[in-house]
């Protein structure tokens, strides 16, 4: 009967291990393409862990790489609370954490756990096809799509995940995707974050506003980029006038306000266009001093954005926003 199937390549330190996501070996799944475009003649076996195996039955796809992809999906749609974890906590943070009750005691000690096993799970890359030794045509990763660690199938994928995880409309989402490009994700999931609302006028009005800046920034790389054009001193604010502040128990340093000012930036969505400057420029010293500079320096512009009044009369730097 072994004419009826054609079994794939196990490498020895690979035994009975899935093939989809590396966990232990239950039953070999036989795959044939639905439809056969290349009229595949015999099922090809791919050892599986049982969960990999129960998903593999109910999809139908026309190549091996599109089954692997499906299955990947439907792991990160199962452990998508596993995976929310890393999002919302550092392994640090879950250690320091002071929680109450035996309930909360124990998700502080498994929660890392259990995102590790999630990530390990759907970043998992098996080991390359093949049959006696000849690689099967045709698996490609190319679509693939990686961002604060974790692999996606592709960049729908990747962005359906996001917004879920994130509390942010899809569409809201692609639209930004579409008009940053894929490879500043972390600057559209900010960018959908500090809008001030999801209702589809306030949506309109972030993405008019974010493509004004981005219009703004290609005209200031285009004129930097001239030749013919006298590149223009930026703003000057001596940090003695610079007054920093605590908001929320956050202190707001004078540098990173300085930093702003000089740069003309006064609202959250001109600093996310700057983000990788920002940090290009204090990252030099330590990465957590700028982070913590540019944590403040977001909560300081959201006040002064949110609430004008105080902006106007209780902010101590609000003649030299005024300057701008």
């Amino acid at each position: 009967m072994t004419d009826l199937y054609q079994s794939i390549d196990v490498p020895f330190n690979y035994r009975h291990t899935c093939w989809f996501c590396g966990e232990p070996y239950f039953e070999s799944y036989g795959f044939m393409p639905s439809p056969n475009y290349e009229h595949q003649a015999h099922p090809l076996m791919l050892p599986c862990c049982q969960e990999c195996f129960t998903s593999c039955k109910s999809i139908k796809v026309s190549s091996l790489d599109l089954l692997r992809d499906k299955v990947k999906e439907q792991l990160h749609k199962r452990y998508a609370k596993h995976l929310q974890i890393g999002v919302n906590w550092t392994k640090e943070e879950l250690e320091d954490c002071e929680f109450e009750g035996k309930a909360l005691e124990g998700f502080r000690e498994s929660a890392w756990a259990m995102f590790e096993i999630a990530k390990e799970r759907v970043n998992y890359q098996g080991w390359p096809v093949s049959i006696d030794g000849i690689p099967v045509a045709g698996m490609t990763n190319v679509f693939q799509f990686e961002f604060d660690g974790i692999c996606y199938t592709g960049l729908n994928h990747a962005v359906q995940q996001l917004a879920l995880k994130h509390g942010i409309p899809q569409p809201y989402l692609e639209k930004v995707v579409e008009l940053v490009g894929r490879s500043k994700m972390a600057y559209a999931l900010r960018f959908c974050k500090t809008s001030y609302g999801y209702s589809d006028a306030q949506i309109a009005a972030s993405l008019d506003s974010l493509k004004a800046l981005l219009a703004e920034e290609a005209v200031n790389e285009s004129m930097v980029d001239s030749p013919a054009v006298t590149s223009t001193r930026s703003r000057e604010f001596s940090i003695s006038e610079i007054h920093d502040l605590i908001l929320y128990r956050t202190q707001i340093s004078a540098y990173a306000i300085q930093w702003a000012l000089e740069r003309g930036i006064d609202t959250l969505h001109k600093l996310a266009v700057q983000e990788d400057a920002f940090f290009e420029h204090f990252a030099k010293d330590s990465e957590m001093v700028a982070f913590t500079y540019f944590n403040g320096l977001q909560i300081y512009l959201e006040k002064r954005e949110t609430d004008p009044l105080w902006a106007e009369q209780e902010d101590p730097n609000r003649e030299l926003f005024a300057r701008l």
